[in-house]
C-alpha cells in the first residue's frame, strides 16, 4: 500500500489532494487513496471528501483486495431467556454463560486462495462471517482492516458470499437466476445489453454453458448436478465482481470430483486479482494443492497463519511428520485433535507459532496499519440506499414469484383442486335456495360466510411456499438485493391475485 506524506494541523481546516501540500506543521501517513480534510479542533479525526455511493459498488474502494483482522475476539451468550422482555418480568431471566468462539485471532488475507481450516466448532465460520460483516456485533471485539483502512458500513453488499447451504430459487434456469441477481443488483447506469454480456461471460467462466437453459432442480423437477448448483450460486454473487469473496465450506455435500471442478474454478479465479476466502473441512490432496495460505483454527485460537508450502517444514520443526502417503490436511488436524486431547500439548503450539516469524510478520503489519488507521478512524461510509428503486424491485421479485407459482406443478394443481372442491361443496349445500325473505336471506348470508371463510383457510396451502421462500429472503436480503417491503409486498400481491 502506496502511503504519502501529509503535513499540518493549523487553526483552520485545510484539503490536501495527491499529495500536495497548501500549509505545513506536523507530519501525519496517510494512505495514497484517501482525500482528507483536516479539522483543526481535533487533528485525529479525518473525513474522506469524496463521496462513495453504495448504488454503484467500486473495486476502487476495495483496490488490493488486503483484508486484515487483529485481536478478533467473539463471545457469544449461551443461555437463552425464556421472557421475552426481561426488564418487565425479571424473575423470569435465566443465567446467561459466555461461550468463547474467538480468541485474540489477527492475520492478514490477500489475493488468491484463502483456506480457513480446523475440527467442527473451532470457529472457521464465525470467523469467516466475522469479516464479511454479517455478525451481529454484540460479543465482537478487535479490528478489521481493509486495504489498510475501516470498511465501509455497506462493505457487505459489495462482497461476494456465498453460504454453506445453495439457496437459490429451484424452477428459475441457471441463467435466469444470474439475470435476477444481476436485474436487481447491478445499477441503472448498466444497460440491459451490458447485463446480459456479463451474465454470459460469467456462465462461460464457471463451464455453466451446457446447462444455462436448465432449471435449478426440485423434488419434483429434475435439474442441474450439485457441482453446477454450486457454481450458480458463485456466479449470483459474481455479478457484482467482487474483489473479495467468501465461502462458507463450498464443497459440503459434493462428491470428490466435483468438489475439486468448484475448488478450481475458485482457483481460477483467484489468479484474476480475487481474494477468495473460504472455510472448508477435511480436503483432498488434489485441492489442498489449490491453497496459497492455510489458516487453522483449533477451539478458537490460531495455530498457524501461512503460506501453503511452508506448513509441513513448520510442523515438523514441531517435531510432527508427515508420511508421504498421508494427506497433509488430514495430518495437521489430527495434530491439533490429539492436542486438544493431552494436556499442555496444545498450549506448547500455540506459544510455537506465537513465536514465529509469521507472528512477528502480522504484529508488524498491526503496528503499521493501526499507526495509520489512529488518523483515519472516521473514514468510514454510512450505508447508501438500495441500487434500485421501489418499484423495479418489486416488478423483478414479482416476475420471478410468477415463474416459481406457473412452474410448480405440484403447488399450482393443489390450489386449484382446492379451489374446485370447495366451490363444489359450498354450491352443493346452497343449491336452490329459496327465493323467499325470510330463509332466503339467511341462507345467502351464510353463503357468503362460507364463501369468506373458505378462502382464509385455502390460503393455509401458501405456508409451504413461505417456508421454502424464508431462507432464500434471509439471504438475499442479507446480501442487499432488495428491500425487506420488497418481498412481503410481492408476496400478498400475488397471493391475494392467484
Amino acid at each position: 500500500m502506496n502511503i504519502i506524506i501529509f503535513e499540518d494541523v493549523a487553526s483552520n481546516a485545510k484539503k490536501y489532494q495527491d499529495g500536495k501540500k497548501q500549509k505545513s506543521t506536523t507530519s501525519v501517513l496517510i494512505p495514497e487513496h484517501s482525500i482528507i480534510q483536516l479539522d483543526s479542533d481535533d487533528y485525529r479525526n479525518f473525513s474522506i471528501v469524496h463521496e462513495r455511493k453504495y448504488e454503484q459498488p467500486s473495486n476502487s474502494i476495495l483496490s488490493t483486495g488486503e483484508i486484515s483482522f487483529y485481536d478478533i475476539s467473539y463471545d457469544m451468550d449461551e443461555a437463552i431467556t425464556k421472557c421475552k422482555c426481561p426488564k418487565i418480568c425479571p424473575y423470569f431471566k435465566k443465567a446467561e454463560p459466555v461461550k468463547q468462539i474467538l480468541r485474540n485471532v489477527s492475520g492478514v488475507f490477500r489475493s488468491g486462495m484463502n483456506a480457513i481450516m480446523g475440527q467442527t466448532g473451532c470457529g472457521k465460520s464465525s470467523l469467516l462471517d466475522i469479516l464479511a460483516h454479517r455478525k451481529d456485533r454484540r460479543g465482537l471485539h478487535g479490528q478489521i482492516l481493509v486495504d489498510g483502512l475501516p470498511p465501509p458500513d455497506s462493505f457487505k453488499y459489495m462482497v461476494g458470499y456465498v453460504i454453506q447451504k445453495d439457496t437459490i430459487c429451484e424452477t428459475l434456469t441457471v441463467q435466469e437466476n444470474l439475470m435476477f441477481s444481476a436485474n436487481i443488483r447491478l445499477p441503472k447506469e448498466v444497460s440491459y445489453t451490458e447485463r446480459v454480456e456479463r451474465v454470459m461471460k460469467i456462465i462461460s467462466n464457471l463451464g455453466l454453458e451446457s446447462c444455462a437453459d436448465t432449471k435449478i432442480g426440485t423434488e419434483f423437477i429434475r435439474g442441474v448436478s450439485g457441482g453446477e448448483r454450486k457454481r450458480t450460486c458463485i456466479g449470483m454473487e459474481l455479478v457484482l465482481a467482487p474483489k473479495i469473496f467468501f465461502l462458507d465450506e463450498p464443497t459440503t455435500g459434493l462428491d470428490a470430483t466435483t468438489a475439486r471442478n468448484v475448488m478450481q474454478c475458485l482457483s481460477d479465479l483467484s489468479k484474476e486479482g480475487r481474494t477468495i476466502i473460504f472455510s472448508i473441512h477435511q480436503p483432498s490432496y488434489s485441492i489442498f494443492k489449490l491453497f496459497d495460505t492455510i489458516t487453522l483454527l483449533c477451539q478458537g485460537e490460531m495455530y498457524y497463519h501461512g503460506q501453503t508450502k511452508d506448513l509441513l517444514d513448520y510442523f515438523s520443526r514441531q517435531s510432527f511428520t508427515c508420511e508421504s502417503h498421508d494427506n497433509p490436511a488430514d495430518f495437521v488436524i489430527n495434530i491439533l485433535i490429539d492436542a486438544g486431547q493431552k494436556a499442555g500439548a496444545l498450549e506448547k503450539l500455540k506459544l510455537a507459532y506465537e513465536n514465529s516469524s509469521m507472528s512477528e510478520n502480522i504484529i508488524e503489519l498491526k503496528r503499521k496499519q493501526l499507526a495509520i488507521d489512529h488518523f483515519t478512524r472516521s473514514t468510514g461510509q454510512k450505508s447508501g440506499k438500495p441500487v434500485q428503486p421501489l418499484w423495479k424491485e418489486i416488478y423483478y421479485v414479482s416476475e420471478r414469484t410468477l415463474k416459481n407459482t406457473f412452474r410448480n406443478p405440484v403447488l399450482l394443481l393443489a390450489q386449484l383442486g382446492v379451489a374446485i372442491t370447495i366451490g363444489f361443496l359450498i354450491g352443493l349445500v346452497f343449491f336452490d335456495l329459496q327465493r323467499t325473505i325470510d330463509p332466503g336471506v339467511q341462507d345467502r348470508l351464510g353463503a357468503i360466510f362460507m364463501i369468506v371463510a373458505t378462502q382464509m383457510f385455502s390460503t393455509m396451502t401458501e405456508l409451504e411456499t413461505l417456508i421454502k421462500e424464508r431462507a432464500l429472503f434471509v439471504h438475499e436480503h442479507s446480501s442487499g438485493y432488495y428491500r425487506t417491503s420488497t418481498f412481503f409486498l410481492t408476496k400478498v400481491l400475488w397471493d391475494i391475485l392467484l
